[in-house]
Protein backbone atom coordinates (compact mmCIF):
# COMPACT_ATOMS: atom_id res chain seq x y z
CA UNK A 1 0.00 0.00 0.00
CA UNK A 2 1.04 3.59 -0.70
CA UNK A 3 0.75 5.65 2.49
CA UNK A 4 -1.07 9.00 2.30
CA UNK A 5 -1.15 11.98 4.72
CA UNK A 6 -3.88 14.63 4.21
CA UNK A 7 -3.13 18.17 5.47
CA UNK A 8 -5.89 20.82 5.56
CA UNK A 9 -7.18 23.24 8.19
CA UNK A 10 -10.83 22.50 7.36
CA UNK A 11 -12.12 19.41 9.27
CA UNK A 12 -14.95 18.74 6.82
CA UNK A 13 -12.59 18.82 3.85
CA UNK A 14 -10.15 16.45 5.58
CA UNK A 15 -12.92 13.96 6.24
CA UNK A 16 -14.37 14.46 2.79
CA UNK A 17 -11.05 13.67 1.11
CA UNK A 18 -10.86 10.40 3.05
CA UNK A 19 -14.13 9.25 1.48
CA UNK A 20 -14.15 10.96 -1.95
CA UNK A 21 -12.23 8.15 -3.68
CA UNK A 22 -11.83 4.39 -2.98
CA UNK A 23 -8.27 4.71 -1.63
CA UNK A 24 -7.75 1.02 -0.85
CA UNK A 25 -9.02 -0.12 -4.24
CA UNK A 26 -6.54 2.23 -5.92
CA UNK A 27 -3.67 0.85 -3.79
CA UNK A 28 -3.47 3.71 -1.26
CA UNK A 29 -3.93 3.93 2.51
CA UNK A 30 -4.76 7.19 4.32
CA UNK A 31 -2.59 6.78 7.42
CA UNK A 32 -3.55 10.08 9.09
CA UNK A 33 -4.67 13.69 8.69
CA UNK A 34 -3.24 16.98 10.00
CA UNK A 35 -4.84 20.38 10.60
CA UNK A 36 -1.74 22.56 10.11
CA UNK A 37 1.88 22.54 9.01
CA UNK A 38 3.36 21.96 12.45
CA UNK A 39 1.11 18.95 13.10
CA UNK A 40 1.87 17.66 9.60
CA UNK A 41 5.62 17.67 10.31
CA UNK A 42 5.09 15.58 13.45
CA UNK A 43 2.86 13.09 11.62
CA UNK A 44 5.30 12.93 8.73
CA UNK A 45 7.96 11.73 11.19
CA UNK A 46 5.54 9.19 12.67
CA UNK A 47 4.19 7.69 9.43
CA UNK A 48 6.77 8.41 6.68
CA UNK A 49 4.04 8.79 4.01
CA UNK A 50 4.72 8.27 0.30
CA UNK A 51 2.17 10.93 -0.78
CA UNK A 52 0.90 14.12 0.90
CA UNK A 53 -2.19 16.14 -0.04
CA UNK A 54 -1.39 19.66 1.19
CA UNK A 55 -3.61 22.75 1.38
CA UNK A 56 -1.77 25.93 0.33
CA UNK A 57 -3.73 28.37 2.51
CA UNK A 58 -3.24 27.44 6.19
CA UNK A 59 -2.66 29.64 9.24
CA UNK A 60 0.92 29.84 10.45
CA UNK A 61 3.06 27.63 8.22
CA UNK A 62 1.42 27.62 4.79
CA UNK A 63 1.47 24.71 2.36
CA UNK A 64 4.54 25.80 0.41
CA UNK A 65 6.55 26.34 3.58
CA UNK A 66 5.51 22.88 4.73
CA UNK A 67 6.58 21.37 1.41
CA UNK A 68 9.98 23.10 1.66
CA UNK A 69 10.46 21.67 5.18
CA UNK A 70 9.43 18.19 4.04
CA UNK A 71 11.73 18.30 1.01
CA UNK A 72 14.71 18.96 3.30
CA UNK A 73 13.90 15.78 5.20
CA UNK A 74 12.91 13.54 2.27
CA UNK A 75 13.00 14.79 -1.32
CA UNK A 76 11.30 11.62 -2.61
CA UNK A 77 7.85 12.28 -1.09
CA UNK A 78 5.15 12.96 -3.70
CA UNK A 79 2.96 16.07 -3.23
CA UNK A 80 -0.50 17.14 -4.40
CA UNK A 81 -1.46 20.79 -3.79
CA UNK A 82 -5.00 21.75 -2.67
CA UNK A 83 -6.26 25.33 -2.97
CA UNK A 84 -9.50 27.24 -2.91
CA UNK A 85 -8.00 29.89 -5.20
CA UNK A 86 -6.98 29.62 -8.84
CA UNK A 87 -3.75 31.34 -7.99
CA UNK A 88 -1.26 31.02 -10.85
CA UNK A 89 1.66 32.39 -8.78
CA UNK A 90 1.12 29.68 -6.21
CA UNK A 91 0.89 27.11 -8.93
CA UNK A 92 4.24 28.22 -10.37
CA UNK A 93 5.87 28.03 -6.95
CA UNK A 94 4.36 24.60 -6.40
CA UNK A 95 5.83 23.39 -9.70
CA UNK A 96 9.27 24.62 -8.59
CA UNK A 97 8.94 22.31 -5.57
CA UNK A 98 8.36 19.28 -7.80
CA UNK A 99 4.68 18.96 -6.95
CA UNK A 100 2.81 16.19 -8.78
CA UNK A 101 -0.40 18.15 -9.25
CA UNK A 102 -2.52 21.19 -8.35
CA UNK A 103 -6.18 20.57 -7.36
CA UNK A 104 -8.79 23.28 -6.91
CA UNK A 105 -11.41 23.03 -4.18
CA UNK A 106 -13.96 21.54 -4.24
CA UNK A 107 -11.87 18.60 -5.37
CA UNK A 108 -13.15 16.69 -8.38
CA UNK A 109 -13.23 12.93 -7.73
CA UNK A 110 -12.21 11.95 -11.26
CA UNK A 111 -9.37 14.45 -11.36
CA UNK A 112 -8.01 13.24 -8.01
CA UNK A 113 -8.31 9.59 -9.08
CA UNK A 114 -6.42 10.37 -12.30
CA UNK A 115 -3.58 11.99 -10.36
CA UNK A 116 -3.46 9.04 -7.93
CA UNK A 117 -3.10 6.50 -10.73
CA UNK A 118 -0.22 8.52 -12.25
CA UNK A 119 1.49 8.83 -8.88
CA UNK A 120 0.99 5.13 -8.16
CA UNK A 121 2.70 4.19 -11.42
CA UNK A 122 5.59 6.54 -10.65
CA UNK A 123 6.04 5.17 -7.11
CA UNK A 124 5.99 1.60 -8.38
CA UNK A 125 8.75 2.45 -10.88
CA UNK A 126 10.77 4.10 -8.11
CA UNK A 127 10.39 1.11 -5.81
CA UNK A 128 11.33 -1.30 -8.56
CA UNK A 129 14.45 0.72 -9.33
CA UNK A 130 15.35 0.89 -5.60
CA UNK A 131 14.95 -2.88 -5.21
CA UNK A 132 17.11 -3.54 -8.26
CA UNK A 133 19.73 -1.05 -7.12
CA UNK A 134 19.76 -2.57 -3.66
CA UNK A 135 20.33 -6.09 -5.03
CA UNK A 136 23.13 -4.87 -7.29
CA UNK A 137 24.83 -3.06 -4.42
CA UNK A 138 24.47 -6.05 -2.08
CA UNK A 139 25.89 -8.44 -4.66
CA UNK A 140 28.77 -6.07 -5.43
CA UNK A 141 29.54 -5.69 -1.71
CA UNK A 142 29.45 -9.45 -1.25
CA UNK A 143 31.80 -9.97 -4.20
CA UNK A 144 34.27 -7.43 -2.79
CA UNK A 145 34.19 -9.06 0.66
CA UNK A 146 34.73 -12.50 -0.86
CA UNK A 147 37.74 -11.12 -2.76
CA UNK A 148 39.17 -9.69 0.48
CA UNK A 149 38.75 -13.01 2.31
CA UNK A 150 40.38 -14.97 -0.49
CA UNK A 151 43.46 -12.72 -0.10
CA UNK A 152 43.64 -12.00 -3.81
CA UNK A 153 46.12 -9.25 -4.61
CA UNK A 154 44.71 -5.78 -5.22
CA UNK A 155 46.13 -2.27 -5.13
CA UNK A 156 45.23 -0.03 -2.20
CA UNK A 157 43.98 2.76 -4.45
CA UNK A 158 41.77 0.47 -6.50
CA UNK A 159 40.34 -1.12 -3.32
CA UNK A 160 39.60 2.28 -1.80
CA UNK A 161 37.80 3.47 -4.94
CA UNK A 162 35.71 0.31 -5.15
CA UNK A 163 34.86 0.43 -1.42
CA UNK A 164 33.90 4.11 -1.63
CA UNK A 165 31.47 3.41 -4.48
CA UNK A 166 29.83 0.71 -2.34
CA UNK A 167 29.80 2.84 0.84
CA UNK A 168 32.24 0.53 2.63
CA UNK A 169 34.74 3.14 3.81
CA UNK A 170 34.18 2.80 7.55
CA UNK A 171 36.23 3.67 10.65
CA UNK A 172 36.72 0.03 11.57
CA UNK A 173 35.57 -3.46 10.57
CA UNK A 174 34.72 -6.74 12.30
CA UNK A 175 33.73 -10.12 10.87
CA UNK A 176 30.77 -12.04 12.28
CA UNK A 177 30.85 -15.65 11.05
CA UNK A 178 28.12 -18.32 11.31
CA UNK A 179 28.48 -22.03 10.62
CA UNK A 180 25.27 -24.10 10.49
CA UNK A 181 24.97 -27.85 10.96
CA UNK A 182 21.99 -30.16 10.54
CA UNK A 183 19.57 -31.42 7.95
CA UNK A 184 17.65 -29.02 5.76
CA UNK A 185 13.91 -28.94 6.36
CA UNK A 186 11.55 -29.85 3.53
CA UNK A 187 10.08 -26.38 3.18
CA UNK A 188 13.02 -24.05 3.42
CA UNK A 189 16.69 -23.61 2.75
CA UNK A 190 18.29 -23.02 6.19
CA UNK A 191 21.37 -21.25 4.84
CA UNK A 192 19.15 -18.85 2.91
CA UNK A 193 17.03 -18.32 6.01
CA UNK A 194 20.05 -17.31 8.06
CA UNK A 195 21.31 -15.02 5.34
CA UNK A 196 17.91 -13.37 4.94
CA UNK A 197 17.64 -12.85 8.70
CA UNK A 198 21.07 -11.25 8.81
CA UNK A 199 20.09 -9.00 5.90
CA UNK A 200 17.03 -7.86 7.84
CA UNK A 201 19.16 -7.17 10.93
CA UNK A 202 21.66 -5.16 8.89
CA UNK A 203 18.89 -3.20 7.15
CA UNK A 204 17.28 -2.25 10.47
CA UNK A 205 20.54 -1.05 11.99
CA UNK A 206 22.64 -0.15 8.96
CA UNK A 207 25.66 -1.74 10.59
CA UNK A 208 27.20 -3.91 7.90
CA UNK A 209 27.12 -6.04 4.78
CA UNK A 210 26.06 -9.71 4.58
CA UNK A 211 28.04 -12.30 2.63
CA UNK A 212 28.43 -16.03 2.08
CA UNK A 213 31.90 -17.54 1.87
CA UNK A 214 32.91 -21.21 1.75
CA UNK A 215 30.87 -23.01 4.46
CA UNK A 216 29.98 -19.82 6.30
CA UNK A 217 27.39 -17.04 6.33
CA UNK A 218 28.71 -13.79 7.70
CA UNK A 219 28.44 -10.07 8.21
CA UNK A 220 31.12 -7.45 7.70
CA UNK A 221 30.23 -5.22 10.64
CA UNK A 222 30.77 -1.49 10.92
CA UNK A 223 29.56 -1.42 14.54
CA UNK A 224 31.43 -3.60 17.01
CA UNK A 225 29.94 -6.43 19.07
CA UNK A 226 32.21 -5.52 21.96
CA UNK A 227 29.51 -5.46 24.67
CA UNK A 228 28.02 -8.57 26.27
CA UNK A 229 24.51 -7.29 25.56
CA UNK A 230 25.27 -6.85 21.84
CA UNK A 231 26.74 -10.35 21.58
CA UNK A 232 23.78 -11.90 23.41
CA UNK A 233 21.29 -10.09 21.18
CA UNK A 234 23.04 -11.25 18.03
CA UNK A 235 23.36 -14.86 19.19
CA UNK A 236 19.70 -14.93 20.22
CA UNK A 237 18.70 -13.71 16.76
CA UNK A 238 20.80 -16.37 15.03
CA UNK A 239 19.72 -19.15 17.36
CA UNK A 240 16.02 -18.45 16.77
CA UNK A 241 16.51 -18.61 13.01
CA UNK A 242 18.51 -21.83 13.32
CA UNK A 243 15.83 -23.43 15.50
CA UNK A 244 13.17 -22.65 12.89
CA UNK A 245 15.33 -24.30 10.23
CA UNK A 246 16.15 -27.33 12.39
CA UNK A 247 19.86 -26.43 12.59
CA UNK A 248 22.58 -26.01 15.17
CA UNK A 249 24.82 -23.00 14.72
CA UNK A 250 28.21 -21.87 15.87
CA UNK A 251 28.80 -18.14 15.60
CA UNK A 252 31.97 -16.16 16.22
CA UNK A 253 33.19 -12.58 15.96
CA UNK A 254 36.75 -11.84 14.88
CA UNK A 255 38.89 -8.96 16.10
CA UNK A 256 38.24 -5.35 15.07
CA UNK A 257 40.51 -3.94 12.37
CA UNK A 258 40.94 -0.42 11.02
CA UNK A 259 41.73 -1.14 7.39
CA UNK A 260 39.56 -2.92 4.84
CA UNK A 261 42.51 -4.96 3.60
CA UNK A 262 42.94 -6.32 7.17
CA UNK A 263 39.42 -7.78 7.25
CA UNK A 264 40.90 -11.18 6.42
CA UNK A 265 42.62 -11.18 9.83
CA UNK A 266 39.28 -10.73 11.56
CA UNK A 267 37.89 -13.54 9.41
CA UNK A 268 40.72 -15.91 10.32
CA UNK A 269 40.16 -15.31 14.03
CA UNK A 270 36.42 -15.96 13.75
CA UNK A 271 37.07 -19.08 11.68
CA UNK A 272 39.58 -20.35 14.24
CA UNK A 273 37.08 -19.85 17.06
CA UNK A 274 34.43 -21.81 15.17
CA UNK A 275 36.85 -24.66 14.49
CA UNK A 276 37.67 -24.77 18.23
CA UNK A 277 34.03 -24.42 19.30
CA UNK A 278 34.08 -27.83 21.08
CA UNK A 279 36.18 -26.31 23.85
CA UNK A 280 33.94 -23.23 24.37
CA UNK A 281 30.62 -22.87 26.24
CA UNK A 282 27.46 -23.53 24.21
CA UNK A 283 24.80 -20.89 23.65
CA UNK A 284 27.00 -17.85 23.13
CA UNK A 285 28.65 -15.84 20.39
CA UNK A 286 32.34 -16.79 20.46
CA UNK A 287 34.82 -13.92 20.60
CA UNK A 288 38.04 -12.86 22.27
CA UNK A 289 35.97 -12.50 25.46
CA UNK A 290 34.95 -16.19 25.47
CA UNK A 291 36.57 -18.47 28.06
CA UNK A 292 37.60 -21.95 26.88
CA UNK A 293 37.24 -25.12 28.96
CA UNK A 294 40.22 -25.11 31.30
CA UNK A 295 40.75 -26.28 34.88
CA UNK A 296 40.20 -23.61 37.51
CA UNK A 297 43.48 -24.63 39.12
CA UNK A 298 46.06 -24.62 36.33
CA UNK A 299 48.72 -25.82 38.78
CA UNK A 300 47.24 -29.33 38.68
CA UNK A 301 49.63 -31.85 37.24
CA UNK A 302 49.24 -35.29 35.74
CA UNK A 303 47.47 -36.49 32.68
CA UNK A 304 44.38 -38.54 32.15
CA UNK A 305 44.49 -42.03 33.69
CA UNK A 306 41.53 -44.03 32.22
CA UNK A 307 41.83 -46.91 34.71
CA UNK A 308 41.88 -44.63 37.74
CA UNK A 309 38.99 -42.53 36.40
CA UNK A 310 36.89 -45.65 35.72
CA UNK A 311 37.51 -47.16 39.18
CA UNK A 312 36.73 -43.92 41.01
CA UNK A 313 33.54 -43.30 39.10
CA UNK A 314 32.42 -46.94 39.37
CA UNK A 315 32.63 -46.85 43.19
CA UNK A 316 30.94 -43.44 43.29
CA UNK A 317 27.99 -44.81 41.27
CA UNK A 318 27.82 -48.07 43.23
CA UNK A 319 27.53 -46.30 46.59
CA UNK A 320 25.34 -43.51 45.19
CA UNK A 321 27.66 -40.52 45.73
CA UNK A 322 26.27 -38.11 43.12
CA UNK A 323 28.39 -35.18 44.29
CA UNK A 324 31.58 -37.19 43.83
CA UNK A 325 30.47 -38.23 40.33
CA UNK A 326 29.71 -34.62 39.42
CA UNK A 327 33.23 -33.52 40.38
CA UNK A 328 35.11 -36.52 38.90
CA UNK A 329 33.62 -36.09 35.40
CA UNK A 330 34.93 -32.53 34.76
CA UNK A 331 38.24 -33.46 36.44
CA UNK A 332 38.69 -36.24 33.88
CA UNK A 333 37.84 -33.81 31.07
CA UNK A 334 40.33 -31.23 32.38
CA UNK A 335 43.03 -33.92 32.45
CA UNK A 336 42.26 -34.82 28.82
CA UNK A 337 42.52 -31.16 27.79
CA UNK A 338 45.88 -30.86 29.57
CA UNK A 339 47.02 -33.91 27.61
CA UNK A 340 46.05 -32.24 24.35
CA UNK A 341 43.10 -34.46 23.51
CA UNK A 342 41.19 -33.48 20.37
CA UNK A 343 37.38 -33.47 20.20
CA UNK A 344 37.34 -36.96 18.68
CA UNK A 345 39.80 -38.32 21.25
CA UNK A 346 37.76 -36.94 24.16
CA UNK A 347 34.51 -38.42 22.87
CA UNK A 348 36.18 -41.80 22.37
CA UNK A 349 37.62 -41.68 25.90
CA UNK A 350 34.21 -40.85 27.40
CA UNK A 351 32.62 -43.67 25.41
CA UNK A 352 35.14 -46.16 26.86
CA UNK A 353 34.76 -44.72 30.37
CA UNK A 354 30.95 -44.93 30.51
CA UNK A 355 30.81 -48.33 28.78
CA UNK A 356 33.38 -49.75 31.21
CA UNK A 357 31.46 -48.49 34.26
CA UNK A 358 28.21 -49.96 32.94
CA UNK A 359 29.78 -53.41 32.38
CA UNK A 360 31.30 -53.36 35.88
CA UNK A 361 27.89 -52.56 37.36
CA UNK A 362 26.14 -55.38 35.48
CA UNK A 363 28.43 -57.92 37.23
CA UNK A 364 26.94 -57.03 40.62
CA UNK A 365 23.51 -55.83 39.45
CA UNK A 366 22.29 -58.42 36.90
CA UNK A 367 18.95 -56.63 36.54
CA UNK A 368 20.80 -53.98 34.50
CA UNK A 369 21.52 -56.52 31.75
CA UNK A 370 17.91 -56.37 30.56
CA UNK A 371 18.48 -52.69 29.75
CA UNK A 372 21.82 -53.09 27.99
CA UNK A 373 20.61 -51.76 24.63
CA UNK A 374 18.95 -48.74 26.26
CA UNK A 375 22.10 -47.76 28.13
CA UNK A 376 24.39 -48.55 25.20
CA UNK A 377 22.39 -46.22 22.96
CA UNK A 378 22.38 -43.54 25.65
CA UNK A 379 26.14 -43.80 26.16
CA UNK A 380 26.75 -43.66 22.39
CA UNK A 381 25.13 -40.22 22.36
CA UNK A 382 28.49 -38.84 23.53
CA UNK A 383 29.32 -38.48 19.85
CA UNK A 384 26.39 -36.08 19.36
CA UNK A 385 27.57 -33.64 22.02
CA UNK A 386 28.73 -30.38 20.41
CA UNK A 387 30.90 -29.01 23.23
CA UNK A 388 32.98 -30.41 26.06
CA UNK A 389 30.55 -28.77 28.50
CA UNK A 390 27.65 -30.73 26.99
CA UNK A 391 29.79 -33.88 26.91
CA UNK A 392 30.42 -33.63 30.66
CA UNK A 393 26.76 -33.00 31.40
CA UNK A 394 25.74 -35.98 29.29
CA UNK A 395 28.14 -38.21 31.22
CA UNK A 396 26.74 -36.90 34.52
CA UNK A 397 23.20 -37.68 33.32
CA UNK A 398 24.12 -41.23 32.24
CA UNK A 399 25.79 -41.99 35.56
CA UNK A 400 22.87 -40.42 37.42
CA UNK A 401 20.49 -42.83 35.68
CA UNK A 402 22.72 -45.76 36.61
CA UNK A 403 22.91 -44.60 40.23
CA UNK A 404 19.11 -44.51 40.42
CA UNK A 405 18.86 -48.08 39.10
CA UNK A 406 21.58 -49.42 41.36
CA UNK A 407 20.10 -47.77 44.46
CA UNK A 408 16.51 -48.49 43.55
CA UNK A 409 15.93 -50.97 46.40
CA UNK A 410 16.54 -48.35 49.07
CA UNK A 411 13.60 -46.35 47.75
CA UNK A 412 11.05 -49.15 47.85
CA UNK A 413 9.92 -48.36 51.39
CA UNK A 414 9.59 -44.67 50.56
CA UNK A 415 7.41 -45.43 47.53
CA UNK A 416 5.19 -47.71 49.64
CA UNK A 417 4.75 -44.88 52.14
CA UNK A 418 3.85 -42.48 49.32
CA UNK A 419 1.29 -44.93 47.92
CA UNK A 420 -0.21 -45.31 51.38
CA UNK A 421 -0.32 -41.52 51.73
CA UNK A 422 -2.18 -41.21 48.40
CA UNK A 423 -4.73 -43.81 49.49
CA UNK A 424 -5.39 -41.90 52.70
CA UNK A 425 -5.06 -38.28 51.48
CA UNK A 426 -6.19 -38.34 47.87
CA UNK A 427 -8.55 -35.40 48.50
CA UNK A 428 -5.63 -33.16 49.56
CA UNK A 429 -3.55 -30.98 47.23
CA UNK A 430 -0.93 -33.65 46.62
CA UNK A 431 2.06 -32.69 44.48
CA UNK A 432 5.18 -34.64 43.60
CA UNK A 433 7.37 -31.64 44.45
CA UNK A 434 5.92 -31.47 47.96
CA UNK A 435 6.41 -35.18 48.58
CA UNK A 436 9.97 -34.99 47.24
CA UNK A 437 10.75 -32.35 49.84
CA UNK A 438 9.10 -34.39 52.59
CA UNK A 439 11.05 -37.53 51.70
CA UNK A 440 14.27 -35.59 50.97
CA UNK A 441 14.54 -36.48 47.26
CA UNK A 442 15.06 -34.57 44.06
CA UNK A 443 11.58 -34.31 42.47
CA UNK A 444 12.76 -35.50 39.04
CA UNK A 445 14.49 -38.48 40.59
CA UNK A 446 11.48 -39.36 42.77
CA UNK A 447 9.23 -39.12 39.72
CA UNK A 448 11.37 -41.62 37.83
CA UNK A 449 11.53 -44.02 40.79
CA UNK A 450 7.76 -43.76 41.23
CA UNK A 451 7.21 -44.53 37.53
CA UNK A 452 9.63 -47.48 37.61
CA UNK A 453 7.94 -48.91 40.71
CA UNK A 454 4.26 -48.38 39.85
CA UNK A 455 4.36 -48.26 36.06
CA UNK A 456 2.49 -44.93 36.19
CA UNK A 457 3.47 -41.30 36.37
CA UNK A 458 2.65 -39.73 39.74
CA UNK A 459 -0.21 -37.53 38.47
CA UNK A 460 -1.73 -40.38 36.48
CA UNK A 461 -1.61 -42.69 39.49
CA UNK A 462 -3.20 -40.02 41.70
CA UNK A 463 -5.95 -39.39 39.13
CA UNK A 464 -6.78 -43.10 38.93
CA UNK A 465 -7.04 -43.39 42.71
CA UNK A 466 -9.33 -40.35 42.83
CA UNK A 467 -11.56 -41.63 40.03
CA UNK A 468 -11.81 -45.03 41.70
CA UNK A 469 -12.93 -43.34 44.91
CA UNK A 470 -15.33 -41.13 42.93
CA UNK A 471 -17.06 -44.20 41.48
CA UNK A 472 -17.66 -45.48 45.03
CA UNK A 473 -19.21 -42.18 46.12
CA UNK A 474 -21.42 -42.04 43.02
CA UNK A 475 -22.68 -45.53 43.88
CA UNK A 476 -23.69 -44.12 47.27
CA UNK A 477 -25.91 -41.58 45.48
CA UNK A 478 -23.82 -38.43 46.06
CA UNK A 479 -24.21 -35.51 43.66
CA UNK A 480 -21.49 -34.98 41.05
CA UNK A 481 -20.25 -31.65 42.41
CA UNK A 482 -20.06 -33.16 45.90
CA UNK A 483 -18.04 -36.10 44.64
CA UNK A 484 -15.66 -33.81 42.72
CA UNK A 485 -14.90 -31.84 45.87
CA UNK A 486 -14.64 -34.94 48.03
CA UNK A 487 -11.97 -36.56 45.84
CA UNK A 488 -9.84 -33.43 45.49
CA UNK A 489 -11.04 -31.68 42.30
CA UNK A 490 -12.00 -28.06 42.97
CA UNK A 491 -13.17 -27.59 39.38
CA UNK A 492 -16.21 -29.70 38.45
CA UNK A 493 -15.56 -29.43 34.69
CA UNK A 494 -12.02 -30.69 35.20
CA UNK A 495 -13.42 -33.58 37.24
CA UNK A 496 -15.84 -34.36 34.37
CA UNK A 497 -12.99 -34.51 31.83
CA UNK A 498 -10.82 -36.72 34.06
CA UNK A 499 -13.70 -39.08 34.86
CA UNK A 500 -14.63 -39.47 31.20
CA UNK A 501 -10.98 -40.05 30.28
CA UNK A 502 -10.56 -42.99 32.66
CA UNK A 503 -14.11 -44.41 32.80
CA UNK A 504 -15.28 -43.67 29.26
CA UNK A 505 -18.47 -41.89 30.29
CA UNK A 506 -19.48 -38.82 32.28
CA UNK A 507 -20.12 -38.98 36.06
CA UNK A 508 -23.84 -38.25 35.52
CA UNK A 509 -24.19 -40.99 32.92
CA UNK A 510 -22.29 -43.41 35.13
CA UNK A 511 -24.64 -42.73 38.04
CA UNK A 512 -27.71 -43.20 35.81
CA UNK A 513 -26.37 -46.52 34.55
CA UNK A 514 -26.06 -47.68 38.15
CA UNK A 515 -29.78 -47.13 38.71
CA UNK A 516 -30.83 -49.23 35.69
Amino acid sequence: MIKVLIVDDEPKLREGLKSIVPWNELGFQVVDTAANGSEALDKFKAHAPDLMLVDIRMPGMDGLQLIEAIREKDPRVHMLILSGYADFDYAKKAISHRVAGYLLKPVDEDELSSYLLEIKEEIQKERSWEDTHKVVVEESREALIQTLLSEESHSGAELAQHAARLDLMWNYYQILLVHAEGEETANQDPERTLKELLNEWVEQRGHGAVFAYQAYTGVLLSASLHTEAARQEMYGLLDRAAAQAGLHITAAAGKEVRKLEDVVQSYKMAKSLIRSRFFYPPGELLSSYSKPFTAEDDSQEGGYDPTQAMDQLYFAVDVGHAEVQNSLIPSAAYAMVRDGYTEGMMKGAFMELLTGIFHKLTLHHPDLQSRTKEYTDNIAAVYRQRTVFELCQHAVDVLGELTQQVGRGSCDQEIKRILDLIERSYSENLKLETLATVFNYNSAYLGKVFKNTTGEYFNTYLDKVRISKAKEFLKQGMKVYQVAEKVGYTNVDYFHSKFKKYVGTSPSSYRKELKL
